[in-house]
């Protein structure tokens, strides 16, 4: 147990190498004497408990810093230590170099450690706890040890503790034919920041974590997907190394800053402390939602000041005033204006869009212009130009992608009435002198097309009242017509009533809005009278297709026929477009 040393209750550590139990090799087994590292440790990295082992080939050379010495690490515990916490470690091995060498390690009747190999340097060794660490820190560090037991021989076999059942002897490990790979590995990426946009100037400052602690030789960077580079600043000796970028003109600007290979130069390098290189392929990462504006910006030219007037000599003369120092001009920035076409927009769930017609422009071409937008649905997106979908509470968008069109995606797939508010809101900022300003928040409120609903009614069936006509044979030719009122009125009610199959009725208000025609005058109309009909037919149905809400294509043509006996009429509308 380790007690807190730190504010709320925290346990700190910034040693480079913290042992807290080991088995030690007898190293006076060598004649004189040779100091070496454990060949079983539990140690502390930072505040995480750690499992390593160490081993040389028989014959091979142990001190530290020796070709022939390898170090395993075979668990770092992913939680910080509890302070205050007693923990129950249970380690079994059998420390053999030569074959049937293993290592189980059980914390808290968890096995986190099942390891087969070789283990230590050929010789005996002989349990030690206490608190071993690197010169250099400064914190009390205090430790609480209790119940230990230490059995060897077959009474180890499958030891569970005090007051514990032996179980059957486990059968002895096969040796591996090729040690294990213990090349230290990157474990964590990090950038700081890790959102946001970086302007010209700006500083990105990018972590490696690594599964133990790496010594590093040379200058090592890190290859970045906008062009540029970010160089090794420290970390050696402990297992986090440090690379540092600044956003340059001659960046490309890129969406998502990504970190794509690790670059060793001449000379360079990255091992751990016996000297196995590191495994570097987990460095590879996208840092989404952190972008670069690398665009060069220059501060806005100073109005020349107006030379003073010189002043009027008086009557008695007087000494004039000096002319005061202009004082010297300063970067402002400006506050940019948000056009949105509609602020009232339906689009249909399951994959609808909708454009959400919304622009922003500056009078200042060097201020840094964006746009964020509040108040998305969970079931919706927004999609730039260049097919880039954005999801979320809380949006930010650069002018550029917002001026190139966004549309609103939605997929919502329930009934009901769904509806949101979106709150959107530019800013500026003046990349000289840091200053910000914002326009007034605006509002879009969105809905479901398919939530709207309407009543119908099914139309009333025109009666309709012809003078009777003898004809015994259709005319060969086309011969001028007469239309009587009683046609008209047909022909407005087969037109209305083809148009009505042919659109969804699901949708139609105007049998709600407008009853049908009864025609029964019988008699021959004027010409004024049949176009005035006629005009009126018109009217209805265009009446209709303007309220119409279905799937109707722009320019589709509806046609209503009428063939009376003997004689023959037709009319085609159209729906406005």
């Amino acid at each position: 147990m380790v007690q807190p040393n730190g504010p709320n209750n925290t346990f700190i550590n910034t040693a480079s190498w913290f042992v807290t139990g080991e088995l030690h090799n007898d190293d006076t087994s060598r004649g004189s004497g040779v100091p070496t590292s454990p060949p079983v440790a539990v140690e502390l990295v930072g505040d995480r408990l750690r499992i390593v082992a160490r081993y040389t080939q028989p014959g091979g050379d142990p001190r530290n810093g020796s070709p022939d010495l390898r170090m395993v690490t075979l668990w770092t515990d992913p939680n910080p230590i509890v302070p205050g916490k007693f923990y129950d470690i249970n380690i079994q091995t059998n420390v053999s170099n030569s074959g049937g060498g293993y290592l189980d390690v059980s914390i808290d009747g968890r096995q986190v450690v099942d390891y087969s190999g070789p283990l230590g340097y050929g010789a005996g060794t002989y349990w030690t706890e206490g608190l071993y660490r690197n010169a250099g820190p400064t914190q009390t560090v205090i430790a609480d040890y209790r119940n230990l037991t230490v059995v060897t021989g077959s009474m180890a076999n499958g030891w569970q503790g005090v007051g514990g059942t032996t179980p059957t002897q486990p059968t002895t490990p096969t040796t591996p034919i090729t040690p294990p790979n213990v090349a230290p590995s990157v474990t964590q990426v990090s950038a700081s920041p890790g959102t946001g946009i970086a302007d010209n100037g700006d500083t990105i400052t990018m972590t490696l974590g690594f599964s133990e602690a790496v010594t590093v030789t040379g200058t090592p960077t890190l290859a970045l997907n906008n062009g540029d580079t970010a160089a090794y600043v420290g970390g050696s000796g402990t297992s986090s190394l440090t690379f540092r970028t600044t956003v340059a003109p001659t960046d490309r600007d890129t969406s998502a800053v990504a970190i794509t290979g690790v670059n060793l130069p001449s000379g360079a390098s990255i091992k751990d402390l016996s000297g196995l290189a590191a495994n570097l392929s987990g460095a590879v990462k996208t840092f989404t939602g952190l972008q670069i504006d690398a665009t060069p910006t220059s501060p806005t030219t100073p109005t020349t000041p107006t030379t003073p007037t010189s002043p009027t000599t008086p009557t008695t003369p007087t000494t004039p005033t000096s002319p005061t120092t202009p004082t010297t001009p300063t970067s402002s920035v400006t506050r940019p204006v948000l056009t949105i076409a509609d602020n009232t927009l339906a689009v249909r769930g399951r994959g609808g869009t909708v454009d959400l017609g919304t622009r922003v422009t500056t009078t200042d071409t060097n201020d840094r212009v964006t746009v964020n937008v509040t108040g998305l649905s969970r079931y919706d997106t927004i999609t730039t130009s260049d097919g880039q979908s954005f999801r979320g509470s809380n949006i930010t968008l650069t002018a550029a992608q917002v001026n190139s069109g966004l549309e609103l995606h939605s997929y919502y797939r329930r009934g009901g009435h769904p509806d949101a508010t979106l709150t959107l809101t530019a800013n500026a900022k003046d990349p000289v002198t840091g200053a910000v300003t914002s326009a007034a928040p605006q509002t879009i409120a969105v809905t479901d097309a398919r939530s709207a609903t309407t009543t119908t009614t099914s139309p009333q069936t025109p009666t309709v009242t012809t003078p009777p006509v003898t004809s015994t044979t259709a005319p060969t030719t086309q011969q001028p017509v007469v239309t009587t009122a009683a046609s008209a009125g047909s022909l407005a009610s087969r037109g209305y009533a083809m148009l009505q199959g042919h659109v969804e009725p699901a949708t139609s208000t105007l049998a709600t809005t407008r009853s049908q025609a009864t025609v029964t005058d019988p008699q021959l109309a004027s010409g004024t009278t049949t176009a005035s009909l006629a005009n009126q037919s018109f009217a209805l149905l265009n009446q209709y297709l303007a309220g119409n809400t279905g799937r109707v294509d722009s320019g589709q043509i509806v046609s209503a026929v009428s063939r009376m006996a003997g004689y023959g009429q037709e009319a085609i509308l159209t729906r406005p477009h």
